[in-house]
């Protein structure tokens, strides 16, 4: 458990400290009030804990006594879950605005921070690792990677190109069966708006209306009167050629 207490920070950390704070949106103008009490930090904190941190737990506060006593909650339901601690002398220098308590504390929240970002990368890390180590194709390369401020070697997994080159191939093969399985549908599609055309016409041939055609809608009867006789199809050239071999054939009522 790390107890935080009054220092002095030296000018780096100071502007590291405010160039943190301008990142996070935070004015630096009215630092040592702002920071007197809690609830400000409480703010920022659920931000990245919004299970941890309950703000209700919190209310702002205008005397000394009663920031003592937020200090002191948000001392024990929150900075001791992260192994920090503050001194009681501490929250009291924080709880009257004394000159460079709100940096000091502020300065171990930011390397909270930092370090919970290195353990969350290295988890990160391994947890691939794990689904790695199962794969005898995969090589292990270690290599430099920047975490927050800092470089550190990591192990980075590497494939054969062969691999590669073999999984490109098959996802080409792949993509040409389905470009070659679309223009199939295609083709399939226009061969059968062909046939419902020409079925369309041997209908109108026969006499009969093609589905949706003459009385397309449902709510009209076809009267006999709409209805096309067969006889009114034939032409007159096979009419005639029909009187040529029965003489006896009656003219059309036409």
């Amino acid at each position: 458990m790390h107890t935080i207490t009054s220092k002095n920070l030296n000018s780096e950390e100071i502007a590291e400290v405010h160039k943190w704070l301008q990142q996070n949106e935070i004015n630096t103008n009215r630092l040592r009030r702002e920071f007197s009490d809690v609830l400000p930090l409480a703010e920022m904190m659920k931000r990245d804990h919004p299970r941890l941190v309950d703000l209700n737990n919190f209310p702002k506060r205008s005397s000394v006594q009663l920031k003592v006593a937020n200090w002191e909650t948000f001392n024990y339901k929150v900075l001791t879950k992260f192994n920090l601690t503050l001194s009681r002398d501490f929250i009291e220098l924080l709880s009257t605005g004394a000159h460079g308590a709100a940096e000091v504390l502020l300065h171990e929240i930011m390397r909270l921070k930092k370090r919970q970002r290195v353990v969350e990368t290295r988890n990160a890390i391994l947890a691939q690792e794990q689904i790695w180590e199962e794969n005898d194709e995969v090589k292990t390369v270690v290599v430099n990677k920047q975490v927050g401020d800092g470089i550190v070697q990591v192990p980075q997994k590497m494939i054969l190109y062969s691999l590669y080159e073999k999984m490109a191939r098959d996802n080409l093969a792949k993509e040409a069966i389905i470009e070659s399985t679309q223009k199939r549908l295609a083709h399939m599609e226009n061969i059968i708006k062909v046939k419902t055309e020409r079925i369309d016409e041997l209908l109108m041939q026969m006499g009969k209306a093609p589905p949706n055609k003459l009385c397309s809608s449902p709510r009209l009867q076809c009267s006999s009167a709409t209805r096309v006789p067969s006889t009114s199809l034939i032409s007159y050239e096979a009419l005639g050629a029909i009187r040529k071999r029965h003489p006896n054939t009656p003219a059309s009522s036409d």
